[in-house]
């Protein structure tokens, strides 16, 4: 085992039976790391240290790949120096020489110190004391202070969920729009109800995560005044930062369209309709008539909400459609809710 060192006294006083049970616990222990990052951040991982080992290639150090070398001091200068040119996008695919945002820069160094460490190396980011690199730190600062400034997703407005309905014709547009207002209403990710492009940590909603109340007992699925409930439930079984199972529960309002208990009995009648429906049905699948299924996308989403409010216009909502982001429901539930006099903290414990 040579990560032992072949004269450790493990090493030497090891049998075969032994070294394979290592084997077997390590190569599991490996595929539990791996799982706990989705396919999206490995593969920005794998992004950053090939730039990396371009870079090493440039300045001619490409055959000490962890810098073993060189002093702390000088790994992180030479860090410094791979995130200077990571900045001025002379790394990029396909040589766009398009300038990175400090973020960028910050998740690439980020990426770097990761394989460092687990490669048994010490972190290139930190100086001879363990602290993070002063240097860096101004760096990435600078870089920061020069980025251009975000902009943020406007919080959508009840008119703009109205107006969808109103306006959507055909059974695609009206049940897409149907799943836009429930999801509003627990302000939820795109990525719980809709799918995203990429894989995701979050785990798409099923007709099984949702449950009706009335009079303290759940409601049925299949009962025919599903949408006389008291409240619904949803729970969601793994969120973005790893959250399980939480349960967020919304009350019916007096509002024919804009109810949650309403628009969630609506969902569920027409899943549930299906014929291929089973308690795992996630809740973006739609039917067409000639009995072929797909999966509302978050892309078909998008261009119908801006369509809606391009057809309101700029000088009723006091913002464009190009202003308008899914993550725009989720802002726009927490002002409603602030606005209707709900408690902060109950909205934190909703979102």
């Amino acid at each position: 085992m040579s990560f032992f060192g072949s004269g450790s006294v493990w090493a030497n006083n090891s049998t075969p039976t032994s070294r394979h049970r290592l084997l077997v616990d390590l190569s599991a222990a490996q595929s539990a790391a791996e799982g706990a990052v989705v396919q999206g951040t490995n593969a920005k991982q794998v992004r950053a240290w090939t730039r990396f080992q371009r870079y090493l290639g440039l300045i001619g150090v490409i055959s000490d790949p962890y810098l073993d070398n060189f002093s702390q001091f000088q790994r992180s200068k030479i860090l410094s120096a791979f995130a200077r040119s990571l900045r001025e996008g002379q790394l990029s695919d396909g040589n766009t020489n398009k300038t990175l945002k400090s973020d960028s820069i910050r998740a690439a160094l980020d990426h770097i110190s990761q394989a460092f460490k687990l490669a048994d190396r010490p972190d290139p980011r930190l100086d001879r004391d363990g602290k993070p690199a002063l240097f860096l730190q101004r760096q990435l600062r600078g870089y920061r202070t020069l980025d251009p400034p975000i902009k943020p997703q406007v919080a959508l407005t009840a008119s703009i969920l109205r107006q969808f309905y109103l306006t959507s014709i055909s059974h695609f547009d009206r049940n897409l729009c149907e799943l836009f207002i429930g999801a509003f209403f627990f302000a939820m990710r795109s990525c719980e109800y809709i799918q995203v492009s990429g894989p995701r940590k979050t785990k798409l909603l099923c007709l099984h995560n949702i449950k009706f109340i009335r009079k303290k007992k759940t409601v049925s699925h299949t009962h025919q005044d599903l949408h006389k409930a008291d409240c619904v439930t949803i729970t969601f079984e793994l969120q973005k930062r790893e959250g399980k199972n939480d349960m967020i529960t919304q009350h019916r309002s007096s509002d024919s369209l804009l109810c949650p208990v309403k628009i969630w009995a609506k969902i569920v009648k027409r899943l549930i309709s299906y014929h291929s429906s089973t308690k795992d049905t996630t809740v973006n699948t739609y039917c067409f008539p000639n009995g072929s299924t797909h999966l509302f996308t978050n892309k078909e989403l998008l261009q119908r909400i801006r369509k809606v409010a391009a057809s309101i216009g700029k000088d009723e909502l006091g913002f464009s459609p190009e202003e308008i982001g899914l993550h725009s429901a989720r802002s726009g539930a927490a002002m409603a809710m602030y606005l209707a006099g709900v408690p902060v903290f109950t909205i934190m414990l909703l979102g």
